[in-house]
C-alpha cells in the first residue's frame, strides 16, 4: 500500500467520481443506495470549487492515486453558525480497520482547531458500530437520536447525531 492524504484538488474530479460509485456499491450506511446520488463529473467539479472558495475542507485519502476515503467538513456561512462545521466521510471497506479513519479524522479535527471551529457535527447510524467507535475515540458525544432517519435494505434505521466540543 502507498497510502496519502492530501486536500482534494480539482484535478480529483474523475477519480473522486470512480471513488463515489463504488462506495456507493459496497457501503452499507451511507444515505445514498447504489445509483440514487444525482452526481456527475461537472457537479464534482462545481462542488470542489465551491469548498475552496468557502473555506471548506475535504481530505481525501489515496492508495497508489487511487482515491480510497475521504472527509469532507463544510462550515456554517452565517454569523449564527459559522463556528461549527457538519462533517461527511466514507472509506472503502478493504480499507477499513486500518487506522486510515483515524487519520482522516485527526486532519480534519487540525483544520477545524486552525479555522477557529469550536463544533464538529455528523449524523450516522446506530449500527454502523465501527464508526461510532471511531468518532467516539475522538471525543464525539450523542446529543440525540432521529427514529426510523433511514430506509436500507428495506429496514429502518435509527440515526444518532453526534457533535465535539474543541
Amino acid at each position: 500500500m502507498n497510502i496519502i492524504i492530501r486536500e482534494r484538488v480539482i484535478d480529483d474530479v474523475n477519480e473522486f467520481y470512480e471513488f463515489l460509485k463504488k462506495l456507493e456499491r459496497e457501503a452499507k450506511f451511507i444515505f445514498f443506495e447504489c445509483g440514487e446520488r444525482k452526481v456527475n463529473k461537472k457537479v464534482i467539479a462545481q462542488n470542489i470549487e465551491k469548498a475552496i472558495k468557502n473555506g471548506d475542507i475535504c481530505y481525501v485519502v489515496t492508495d497508489n492515486n487511487k482515491i480510497i476515503g475521504y472527509v469532507i467538513a463544510i462550515k456554517g456561512h452565517s454569523s449564527s453558525n459559522n463556528h461549527i462545521a457538519t462533517i461527511m466521510s466514507g472509506l472503502l471497506n478493504e480499507y477499513s480497520n486500518q487506522g486510515i479513519g483515524y487519520s482522516l479524522y485527526q486532519n480534519v479535527i487540525k483544520w477545524a482547531n486552525e479555522c477557529n471551529i469550536k463544533k464538529l457535527e455528523l449524523s450516522v447510524i446506530t449500527d454502523n458500530k465501527v464508526a461510532i467507535y471511531l468518532y467516539r475515540k475522538f471525543g464525539f458525544e450523542i446529543e440525540g437520536t432521529r427514529k426510523m432517519a433511514a430506509l436500507i435494505d428495506g429496514k429502518y434505521y435509527d440515526e444518532y447525531y453526534m457533535a465535539k466540543i474543541l
